[in-house]
């Protein structure tokens, strides 16, 4: 999965996921209200990773089992939370730049949502919603963050991705090895019954003359066509000396083995070449294009982690767990839950570094800013 999509797909699962604010322990005891990071003060606990990693747990854990599941599952841990970090360093710039988008903007967003994912249908959606105990406007919040950081890495990634002509030749160039197409051919094998030596002789006599079609010969014996094309060297040699010769159309002499004769019809032949720059120049493009946009991508967050205040606070989650344990998503809590709990008891000094205050969602992530309903701007 290149770089681009597998953030996208984290993205995706984070939004879905969402913020994990509940106390308890992981699979190992590690308190789920424990930092995972801290972005220019906003706290990242544990759980909220741990949320967004539990479909991509249930997946390994039906290919992987013991130390290479615990390995999978603690490079997932660190992809998704390392995604969360560059959304929130994302948002703390756009708060930083004073930006602001219309409310109408917001709002066609979130009903692109609602028709791509529920089917325009929002009875499906506040059912979804309730199943993960998130309220609308939680939601709400999550998917105008989404749009934040959309609009932020359109203006600052991709309006700047440039590939020319000159970049597209060039790398065809690089990679004309890749683009080598071998010899292939199709054929049409009959097997016949090893003896009877004179009504072979006669078939085959037959099949050349036209008098039989080859593709009618199977009650003489057992007649394989896939329809598909081989690699002339993956055939087995025995094979391949038969039809080295023989033009399309054109039938092999017997192909004698222990236990039966065959005979080879070359149905066409496909030369080996090299595909031309014109055929293979769109995948070169996407390639490229993909390419650049991690690399300015990475250019990019890179310069943000440099601007803000970013701590990781790295947990051998899975160090203990059995292999067919699950450590338990965090619950979801409404924002009703939330406004009515009492003030949260801060994490153990132990994993309450110094550093800047943690900001609450709304304040961290400018919640409000899009109630003006100005335009946007930076």
């Amino acid at each position: 999965m290149s770089g681009m999509m597998r953030f996208c797909f984290l993205v995706l699962m984070i939004a879905v996921a969402g913020p994990a604010r509940a106390q308890g322990l992981s699979g190992n005891g590690i308190l789920l209200d424990s930092y995972a990071a801290i972005v220019n003060g906003k706290v990242i606990p544990v759980g909220q990773v741990l949320a967004a990693l539990q479909p991509v747990q249930e997946r390994l854990e039906t290919r992987h089992e013991g130390e290479e599941l615990r390995q999978k599952l603690q490079q997932e841990y660190q992809a998704i939370r390392d995604a969360l970090i560059e959304s929130e360093l994302i948002l703390a710039d756009f708060q930083m730049q004073g930006g602001t988008l219309p409310d109408r903007a917001v709002e066609d967003h979130i009903n692109s949502v609602i028709r791509d994912q529920f089917g325009n249908d929002r009875t499906a959606l506040l059912k979804a919603l309730a199943a993960e105990r998130l309220t609308f406007a939680g939601w709400r919040r999550q998917m105008k963050e989404q749009f934040i950081v959309q609009v932020m890495r359109q203006r600052e990634v991709s309006a700047k991705l440039l590939v020319t002509p000159l970049d597209l030749q060039a790398a065809y160039e690089r990679r004309r090895a890749e683009f080598s197409v071998p010899e292939c051919v199709r054929l049409r094998i009959l097997s016949l019954p090893a003896g009877d030596t004179a009504t072979r002789a006669d078939l085959i006599a037959r099949l050349r003359s036209g008098e039989v079609a080859f593709a009618d010969a199977a009650e003489n014996g057992t007649l394989q066509d896939d329809g598909e094309f081989l690699d002339v060297a993956n055939i087995s040699p025995i094979f391949r000396e038969a039809i080295a010769a023989l033009a399309p159309g054109g039938i092999s002499d017997p192909v004698a083995t222990d236990d039966a004769v065959f005979l080879v019809q070359l149905i066409e032949r496909q030369p080996a070449r090299i595909q031309p720059f014109e055929e293979v120049a769109p995948g070169i493009e996407r390639d490229l294009r993909r390419e650049e946009y991690e690399r300015l991508n990475r250019i990019w967050i890179d310069s943000l982690r440099h601007k803000y205040y970013v701590q990781i606070f790295d947990h051998d989650l899975f160090a203990d767990v059995p292999a067919a344990a699950r450590p338990p998503s965090a619950r979801l809590p409404s924002a009703a839950e939330m406004d009515a709990a009492p003030p949260r008891a801060e994490p153990s000094p132990a994993m309450s570094p110094p550093g800047p205050a943690p900001q609450s969602n709304a304040a961290a992530s400018g919640a409000d800013s899009s109630e003006t309903g100005q335009p946007v701007f930076w």
